[in-house]
């Protein structure tokens, strides 16, 4: 489909090209119509590496998504025979720190609650018992403290094969865990302020987030820095992703839930003498699904599933820079420019100034009229190629840029005027 509407638009092209070429006017106006094309390929790429995201675009994302999910009945779940979620929140323990705290603590009596280190050995204990039975481990839990079952957690922890654990970014420190394991960064905070959109593939410019070790330890793709550009395999790709919430809250074992996608309470799994038989062969995603919540464009999620869907959205390719998707931007942004340089009287601004619209609302049509393309933009870019196209930013500039256009022989005529004048 995709591939049948570019050819449709190229040929449409070519034959704008061929009508107009026959006015000598026209092309050197093409030149600069190719230019800006490119230039506007260059700043929507840029623009994917900025981790900030605008209020009203999040509404598009909200709305693409319950488009797509709700609308279209478009809801995949990747691997879901190969997944099981294992969900700690009903198995809480109690850390004092009088015996766990640190040596100089004033905090003398003070409690904290974690997670029952002693049931995570008991599973971890399985798991070592099939050591090339399963496929990986992520547990999105962070270590950071010591606590009771500590000497029993901790051999079982350090023998496991495939394991994953969170570290996180804390005012300019990275906090890993305190057993021998291998950790990668988690930091919701430092994405969006209050709202998640999107993850880094990079923290502090070194440090790779936990969806990008994840990825690059199950597969044969790395993704490496030079300079400000992110490559995955020697490919341009961005530094951030939007992912893909193809697992939601819906999904897991809640009140609300749909569906039961292999998901567990630690608890209840282990009390199960045969539970290897639905880990086996299995990626195994541990976290808390009722207390770890953040804030994303499709409300409250749990941070593993954010991380596990930032992990998917990658092993689909949605971060790099396809050439499908420069093609698709390529053919709207030359329209776009058409449209804008070479036939100015056939936009809306004639309409605009034979009914007299004053300046500023003629603007904020055009402003409106340039959002409502680059949302059919991002509708083609979100639904076939994951990836979100900024519309605040570009609907800005090309307004200004139009106006310059419309008004540049006027301003000439003046300057011209005024020094024949003088």
């Amino acid at each position: 489909m995709i591939r049948n509407f570019l050819t449709s638009c190229s040929k449409t092209l070519i034959t704008f090209l061929k009508n107009d070429a026959r006015h000598p006017r026209y092309k050197i106006r093409f030149l600069g119509i190719f230019f800006h094309t490119i230039f506007l390929l260059v700043i929507t790429i840029l623009l994917q590496y900025v981790s900030f995201i605008r209020t009203d675009e999040i509404d598009f994302l909200k709305a693409a998504a319950i488009l797509k999910h709700d609308v279209f009945k478009i809801d995949e779940k990747p691997w879901a025979r190969n997944v099981v979620f294992i969900d700690v929140s009903k198995d809480p323990a109690l850390a004092d720190d009088d015996e766990y705290g640190p040596p100089d603590s004033t905090m003398k009596g003070a409690q904290r609650v974690i997670t029952d280190r002693v049931k995570l050995a008991k599973l971890f204990s399985i798991l070592n018992n099939h050591p090339n039975d399963y496929k990986y481990v992520l547990c999105d839990i962070l270590f950071e403290k010591p606590g009771p079952g500590d000497d029993i957690l901790k051999p079982q922890i350090e023998k496991l094969h495939n394991l994953l654990t969170s570290s996180v970014w804390d005012n300019g420190k990275l906090v890993r865990p305190i057993y021998k394991v291998a950790s990668a960064v988690v930091n919701y905070t430092a994405i969006n302020k209050s709202v998640f959109t999107k993850i880094p593939i990079y923290y502090n410019d070194s440090l790779k987030s936990l969806p990008v070790s994840m990825f690059e330890r199950t597969t044969p793709y790395r993704f490496t820095k030079k300079n400000y550009l992110t490559f995955l395999n020697g490919k341009p790709t961005f530094n951030t992703v939007i992912p893909e919430f193809y697992y939601r809250p819906v999904d897991m074992i809640t009140a609300f839930a749909r569906k039961n996608i292999n998901t567990y309470y630690l608890g209840e799994l282990l009390a199960d003498t045969g539970c290897f038989s639905v880990l086996k062969n299995k990626f195994i995603i541990i976290g808390d699904f009722a207390n770890d919540i953040h804030i994303t464009y499709l409300g409250k999620m749990p941070g593993t599933l954010i991380l596990w869907n930032a992990y998917l959205t990658m092993y689909n390719h949605q971060a790099t820079v396809s050439l499908g998707w420069l093609l698709m931007l390529f053919v709207f942004y030359f329209f776009i420019s058409y449209w804008i340089i070479i036939h100015p009287e056939r936009k809306f601004q004639e309409i605009h100034r034979k009914i007299r619209i004053p300046f500023l609302t003629t603007f904020l049509i055009s402003y409106i009229s340039f959002i409502g393309l680059l949302i059919l933009i991002n509708i083609f870019s979100y639904f076939y190629f994951g990836t979100f196209v900024s519309l605040f930013y570009i609907a800005t500039y090309l307004t200004f840029a139009q106006v310059v256009i419309e008004k540049l022989p006027g301003w000439k005529k003046s300057l011209y005027e005024y020094i024949l004048s003088m």
